[in-house]
């Protein structure tokens, strides 16, 4: 008796593709390092980024954003982390021309089998921190007769946030768990690189006219969060494509772009920044992608770190509200100036995306990959 994908592809296809990402991702795994490494401080930037919300923690005293701790040290994450969204789009469209690209264009890989797998990776934390961010804001609620920074009682948003529906289009306001924004606009994108993946063979003109044509988009007013990611995404992709051999011209770009952004303030410009940013996304990513020989001795703690990032993401806001409510109930008010108490607030957090992963998200994705493999077919 032999089983089927319950999409109806060819039990061969998937087998030889999932060997061949195993093989790949063999391979990859003392290339990729610097990756991970890009990753993990992304991570890092939107943890120090979101640092401020604990100053709306009832009645605490305003914090002037230089006495943040080691904001001499730490000001480009506090200031700018928010753009660590854009590294993961730049990283994640990396990822997926160079694990997917050319599966999807050759059909080994189909549209059911390419989703089921980005909802097993996605979908398990995703829910379970959205129902802890509804719990918990009620008791917020209840204590400080306020949500706690994001908004939580908007049903129809709550609906929209349940299936990663809220920002295909235009910014939606934060609410829920805040920062699921920037995976809900990638879900859009995901959908554009399977089609045009399908369509088209992967290549650089490919990937050069998607963000050609988002940066048209965006600059005609169509600011659509999926059409920002999009830009970041298929940026990725070039970068992918292109990162053979190209370390030498990667750097120079890299460094001329960073020297002409400096000299002429853009990077000191919020409104320029974005473009700089776009511009520098796939030159890091090509000499990040380089082999990192000094890393390879710490290969294992390095891709840990990078697995952790999605958690942390989604894992921190809850445990910001968690916090909110124990100072409202006690009236304490935390010392945020202090650099034990940020060193505490990202050892837990990531404490607990590390037991996340190990023991809710891997085990979740194993079991739902697992239910696609159990319905049998006629002998």
């Amino acid at each position: 008796m032999g089983y089927a994908w319950p999409f109806g592809a060819d039990n061969r296809n998937i087998v030889d593709f999932q060997v061949g990402a195993r093989r790949r991702a063999t391979q990859d795994d003392g290339k990729l390092l610097g990756l991970e490494l890009l990753r993990f401080a992304s991570a890092l930037a939107v943890l120090l980024c979101h640092y401020k919300l604990f100053a709306q923690m009832m009645g605490m005293p305003a914090v002037a954003r230089s006495a943040q701790p080691f904001y001499a040290l730490l000001w480009p994450f506090y200031d700018h982390g928010y753009y660590g969204v854009q590294v993961f789009w730049g990283i994640s469209g990396f990822i997926f021309f160079r694990k997917y690209g050319a599966a999807i264009h050759s059909r080994l890989v189909t549209a059911g089998e390419f989703f089921w797998l980005r909802f097993s990776r996605l979908y398990p934390l995703h829910i379970a921190t959205l129902a802890a961010v509804v719990a918990l804001q009620a008791v917020h609620r209840d204590l400080a007769g306020r949500d706690f920074a994001y908004p939580a009682t908007d049903g129809a948003m709550l609906v929209r946030q349940l299936f990663l529906a809220t920002d295909w289009t235009t910014r939606a306001r934060l609410s829920f768990n805040g920062p699921i924004w920037s995976i809900s606009a990638e879900i859009a994108v995901y959908v554009c690189f399977f089609l045009l993946a399908r369509r088209f063979a992967p290549s650089w003109r490919l990937c050069l006219g998607v963000v050609v044509a988002g940066l048209a988009l965006e600059l005609a007013g169509l600011r659509w969060a999926s059409i920002g990611c999009a830009t970041y995404f298929f940026a990725g992709g070039l970068a992918a494509i292109m990162s053979a051999n190209r370390r030498a011209a990667a750097a120079g770009a890299l460094g001329a772009i960073i020297i002409v952004g400096w000299f002429s303030g853009a990077l000191g410009d919020r409104g320029k920044l974005p473009t700089i940013l776009l511009l520098a996304v796939p030159c890091l990513l090509i000499l990040m992608s380089q082999p990192m020989v000094f890393a390879d001795r710490w290969q294992r703690a390095i891709q840990f770190a990078g697995n952790l990032t999605y958690s942390s993401y989604l894992l921190h806001f809850p445990l910001q509200i968690l916090l909110a409510i124990v100072v409202a109930a006690s009236g304490a008010t935390p010392p945020l100036a202090s650099p034990l108490f940020l060193l505490a607030y990202l050892g837990v957090t990531l404490s607990l995306a590390a037991l996340s992963y190990r023991l809710f998200e891997l085990p979740a994705q194993k079991w739902l990959r697992g239910l696609s493999l159990q319905r049998p077919t006629p002998a």
